[in-house]
Order: C-alpha cells, then sequence, then structure tokens
C-alpha cells in the first residue's frame, strides 16, 4: 500500500465485550509500521457508528476509505451512515474483532484482526458486494444490513443474548458461546410458531406455523451457522429461509446437519427456501426481529427487501 494511503477509522472499543481494546494497539502498530495515515474517531454509544460515518463523509472532499473496527453490530451502523451518504467516493474496509463476525465469514475476511489488516495493508483489493436494503411498508423507515435480517426463532436468541447477564463475562474469558447456546436453548422453548406471508416476483405464499425466518445476504448467521450455504455476496439476490416448527429432535438433527458439508438441512420438509432480488415478508402477530445481530424489539413486520451494492476493499 502506498504511503500516502489514508483511513478514517470508525473504532468501537466495546465490540466483543471488550476485544477490541485488547487489540487496537497490535493494530496500531500495524498501521504505523506501514507508514499510512489515519484518523480514529471512537464510538460512544450506540448508533455512533452511524453519525460518526455520516460526519466523516460530509467533511471529506476527496475519496475515503471508510475503515470499520468492531463487530458485525458496528459495521451494520457504520454502513447505514454511509447509506444515509449515499456517494460513489466513500469505500469500506473491515477488520472483524466482535464475536460472531459473520459478515467476514462471508466475504472471506481473516476473521484474526491483525492478519485481516495486514492483508488489507498489504494485499488489497476492491470488492462491489450485495447489500441488503430493508424498507418498513408500515412507516417506510429503512435500513440496510450486511448479514441478515431475522424474524422469529433467530431473533429471539440475539433478544435474549443481548439481555444475558452472563453474556460479558464469558466474552471476557473466550466463553462467549455459552451464553448463545443457553438463549438458543431457552428460546427454542418460549419460541412459539406464527403465520408469515411472503411474496417473491413469481411467488405469494402463505405460512401458519413459521419458526424462523431469515432473509440473508451470504451463508451465515448466528456466529457461523451457515443456514443457507449458497447464499452468495455477488449475485444481486437475497435468499430467504423460512423454517417450520418442528419437534424437538428433529430440530436439533436439523441444527445439527447445518454444521455440516452436504446442505442436508435444506432437504428437510419443513424448511423452505425462496431466492429473489425483491421480496416481502409479513408477520401480523408481534415478534422479536433482528437485524445483522441488533435487537429490533417484538413487533409486528411488514418488509420489502431489495438488493444494493457497496464498494469493499480488503
Amino acid at each position: 500500500m502506498a504511503a500516502s494511503q489514508h483511513y478514517e477509522i470508525i473504532l468501537n472499543q466495546f465490540a466483543g465485550s471488550g476485544r477490541v481494546h485488547i487489540v487496537w494497539p497490535k493494530l496500531q502498530q500495524q498501521l504505523d509500521h506501514a507508514q499510512v495515515t489515519y484518523q480514529v474517531h471512537e464510538t460512544q454509544y450506540a448508533g455512533h457508528a452511524n453519525q460518526l460515518a455520516q460526519e466523516i463523509i460530509d467533511q471529506q472532499s476527496t475519496q475515503i476509505i471508510l475503515l470499520v473496527i468492531g463487530g458485525d453490530g458496528t459495521l451494520h451502523e457504520a454502513l447505514n451512515g454511509v447509506a444515509q451518504r449515499p456517494d460513489p467516493s466513500v469505500t469500506l474496509a473491515y477488520v472483524p474483532c466482535g464475536s460472531g463476525n459473520d459478515f467476514a465469514r462471508g466475504a472471506g475476511i481473516a476473521l484474526e484482526p491483525t492478519t485481516a489488516l495486514q492483508h488489507l495493508l498489504t494485499q488489497p483489493q476492491q470488492h462491489t458486494l450485495d447489500i441488503g436494503f430493508c424498507e418498513n411498508l408500515e412507516n417506510h423507515n429503512w435500513c440496510v444490513f450486511s448479514n441478515n435480517i431475522g424474524i422469529g426463532f433467530d431473533a429471539h436468541v440475539v433478544h435474549r443474548t443481548n439481555l444475558s447477564a452472563s453474556k460479558r463475562y464469558l466474552n471476557k474469558y473466550h466463553l462467549g458461546s455459552l451464553a448463545y447456546l443457553a438463549s438458543l436453548i431457552g428460546a427454542f422453548f418460549k419460541q412459539r410458531s406464527f403465520p408469515i406471508q411472503i411474496q417473491t416476483p413469481t411467488t405469494k405464499v402463505q405460512f401458519k406455523r413459521a419458526f424462523l425466518v431469515t432473509t440473508t445476504n451470504h451463508p451465515y448467521f448466528g456466529g457461523g451457522v451457515p443456514i443457507m450455504p449458497q447464499a452468495t455476496l455477488h449475485d444481486g439476490r437475497l435468499d430467504l429461509v423460512i423454517v417450520e416448527r418442528i419437534p424437538t429432535v428433529a430440530f436439533i438433527g436439523l441444527f445439527a446437519l447445518m454444521m455440516l458439508p452436504g446442505h442436508l438441512h435444506t432437504r428437510f420438509k419443513a424448511v423452505h427456501h425462496y431466492q429473489a432480488d425483491t421480496l416481502t415478508v409479513e408477520s401480523t402477530t408481534p415478534q422479536f426481529g433482528q437485524a445483522d445481530g441488533e435487537d429490533l424489539g417484538k413487533r409486528s413486520f411488514h418488509f420489502k427487501f431489495s438488493v444494493r451494492h457497496q464498494k469493499f476493499i480488503f
């Protein structure tokens, strides 16, 4: 990378329950050694990365590389800030430091932060990737997402995990998956089936016993679970996965198959897959929702999904 390269860095010191605080000095050494210039903007509260991204774009008059250092939630916020200020001169870069890092998996970015930054500094390649666009048809608010938006079981897990008193403690000792597992088990027994209506350019279907409804931009959710292995960030389409309520033993088997090669879980009769450049999903009963792991609360949803694009370098 040329010495004249400049990065505007959005840094979330609290991502991964403080993981960034530990790894940032090493990343800073790498940046200094590469003789690049950079300015650091630290997030102070939820939603701040969105605001910082907008402010950085407003204040710059040249090409911008916006380097996000944090987790999927930090990237989600920054990406939405960029979407609020559409500008072809803005390129995003990302060093994953969260507990899930699903976008990094889907995009092929190294999961180890110092390795990801080293690749960026020494072997940068520009990519134009699909980004999901979600419009709330009830109030016409919108957001973009890098990973997925879920209604039902996966969102219930996110809700319980974020409220878990043990999450921060376990993440400190790299055992955050235990908090997630506890939330997963608890959500499974609390989550009830619900009606859902979906529409694509060629299909309109109703399900009476939906359990998990996820619109995804790449294969992964929940910290590396490949819910739809064939999904990709490069095809201009989104993948909608609906899993109907099934008995406990069958669900355990289904979840186990997700972790094995061969896409065998997609052959379950209770698993339905739709792929399109536009999708509409409507849930009339209150359910938990999540966007890139960020809790959307419990309410009814009427979402229209489509695809946008964003320049990345990694």
